[in-house]
């Protein structure tokens, strides 16, 4: 199955960002306990979405049942621009959805792009729960190399790598050893 570049991106920062939540330092698990936190400070959240969803959907971890798997891989296939992205009205038809979730729902409803931000969750829901993230995976980075500026763009961020390393030395860090 292929997965949009949108998907494929936020997927893995989604499943980072769980698993920075899953453990404390001690190796704890304290994954409720911080995703609580997170459901309480959701009017805060909700200023993220547009720009990094991935820190926001976290809140929607176990939300949803997925009735057609089908319905959600055509949606991994899309961008929210696209017109086969749909309404949050839509993709609910297809999910069960945990009573608790509700309240959180009509509250992401009520903000800026909380339509498409809700389904975006569902699906990053959906690409941790099916494991459908790791096929498409090797498929993106199968098709990312058989692009023709595959060079250009690895030199593209080898150069953000020493403009980020040059700013954090004159903040006072010290520099990266390889």
């Amino acid at each position: 199955m292929k997965i949009s570049r949108y998907f494929t991106n936020l997927a893995q920062s989604y499943l980072e960002e769980i698993d920075d939540l899953v453990t404390d330092s001690e190796g704890k698990s304290v994954l409720q306990r911080r995703l609580k936190d997170k459901r309480s400070e959701m009017a805060a959240l909700l200023a993220m979405v547009e720009y990094s969803p991935e820190m926001v959907a976290v809140i929607f971890y176990d939300a949803f049942g997925f009735e057609s798997a089908d319905v959600m891989q055509k949606l991994l296939q899309n961008e929210p621009e696209h017109a086969g992205f749909p309404a949050w009205d839509v993709l609910r038809k297809s999910l069960t959805i945990a009573p608790w979730a509700e309240p959180l729902i009509a509250t992401t409803l009520k903000a800026e792009g909380g339509d498409a931000f809700l389904v975006t969750a569902a699906a990053l829901e959906f690409v941790r729960t099916k494991a459908a993230f790791t096929a498409s995976k090797s498929e993106a980075a199968d098709e990312s190399e058989s692009d023709d500026d595959g060079d250009e763009s690895e030199d593209e961020a080898d150069d953000l790598g020493d403009a980020g390393s040059d700013w954090l030395v004159e903040q006072g860090f010290d520099t990266r050893e390889e």
